[in-house]
């Protein structure tokens, strides 16, 4: 009997059922992989949830805060919301209101505040103090993002900075890494021995998207957090060890070449923020934040006995000092908040610090707020044609600053 039509008609049909097999097979994988991820994603929300990223970055390299965002600090138990331009604080027209003293504040993690409620942090409690002091309308818009050294603000204040119209620009420098971030050339090289701009060129589509992605889901995803920080705590164990040694470098009474180096390159940027101020029209004026080592005489002796130092190797009000002189040469106006979280420490005992985390707690905020503004009220009184907002309250007490 033929039957080669038939094996041939059974052959044709074979292979279309097996793909349909192979085809229904992926399909139930890959239901089964978004159930599996769905079901995880939900437990760790419920039952471990982790603290979600807020960070980004532009496609011409900035990095920021992801605009426009809500989340739940899990690590310090705070609200974080940011605005549209990529800061934690409220939203800001750009052009300035009639009336107001407006001042920019750029800065860090120390700004940025994730340890505190918005209403704690810094930039709310600078902007209610100088309210009082001064008798009128203040805007404070705080530009401070994680990571941001002097190098990062004087590029923002370059690029977006100067479109707010800034009556005052106040830097925040943070001693604990600002130096060893400038080192890191991000938007600055030195060539010859000058420092100059890195050109501004915008990332690839394909590598802008992909970095998006990872900025979403690490401010949305609870199962994208555990897992990238387990991937990336296997890298830095060492880096809080680092910040450390940096810290105890910048107080050594002879330093590195890469300390020195660190501070030329944080003297260039200021200079050149000094050239942004006189073409804008706009004042200048820094707050010097310690570190924990220069303030607690228990923590600087315990630094010492941990990396075994000679305290005769050190001088602990360095790092202060030569930022201080740097200023000076600059003509730009220094606020020095070491005097004052010294002697609170010493007094009293406070702690001004999150321990085991080295940022203000809310005392450190409302410390540095109150010594901050005191000085900044004086400075703006001193400084030739300079009307905006001039206190006529000069030289009376106020109570915060009487809580030094």
């Amino acid at each position: 009997m033929d039957v080669g039509p038939i094996k041939t008609e059974y052959s044709r049909r074979m292979p279309v059922k097996k793909r349909y097999g192979v085809a229904v097979t992926i399909a139930a994988l890959v239901v089964a992989l978004g159930v599996g991820l769905l079901l995880s994603e939900s437990l760790l929300r419920l039952f471990y949830p982790q603290t979600l990223g807020v960070w980004a970055q532009t496609r011409d390299g900035l990095i920021l805060l992801r605009p426009t965002l809500q989340v739940f600090h899990e690590g310090f138990g705070t609200h974080v919301q940011t605005n549209s331009f990529g800061f934690r604080d409220r939203e800001h027209e750009l052009g300035k209101p009639a009336g107001t003293l407006r001042v920019l504040l750029l800065g860090d993690s120390f700004m940025e505040a994730l340890q505190v409620d918005f209403q704690d942090a810094f930039p709310a409690l600078l902007e209610g103090e100088l309210q009082s002091l001064l008798g009128c309308r203040v805007e404070v818009i705080s530009a401070g993002v994680s990571g941001w050294g002097t190098d990062d603000e004087v590029t923002y204040l370059k690029r977006k900075g100067a479109e707010f119209h800034p009556d005052v620009v106040l830097f925040a420098a943070t001693l604990h890494n600002d130096i060893s971030d400038n080192l890191e050339g991000r938007y600055h090289k030195v060539d010859q021995g000058e420092l100059i701009e890195k050109p501004i060129s915008e990332l690839p589509w394909y590598t802008y998207s992909g970095l998006e992605m990872r900025s979403y889901l690490a401010s949305h995803s609870h199962l994208y957090q555990i897992v990238y920080q387990s991937w990336k705590s296997l890298g830095r164990s060492d880096a809080g060890a680092r910040l450390t040694s940096h810290v105890v470098e910048l107080m050594r009474h002879t330093q590195s070449d890469q300390v020195k180096r660190g501070w030329w390159v944080t003297e260039k940027l200021l200079e050149e923020a000094k050239s942004l101020a006189k073409a804008d029209g706009f004042k200048l004026a820094m707050f010097i934040i310690p570190t924990v080592y220069e303030v607690d005489e228990r923590s600087y002796l315990d630094l010492i006995a941990t990396y075994r130092l000679n305290g005769s190797d050190l001088n602990r009000d360095k790092p202060v000092e030569t930022l201080a002189a740097i200023l000076g040469r600059e003509g730009i106006e220094v606020i020095n908040l070491l005097p004052a979280f010294r002697t609170r420490s010493n007094d009293s005992g406070q702690q001004l610090y999150i321990q085991g985390d080295g940022h203000f707690n809310k005392e450190g905020h409302q410390l540095a707020a109150a010594v901050v503004s005191r000085d900044l009220v004086k400075t703006i009184n001193e400084w030739e044609s300079f009307d905006r907002c001039r206190s006529t309250q000069a030289g009376m007490p106020h109570d915060s600053v009487r809580a030094e």
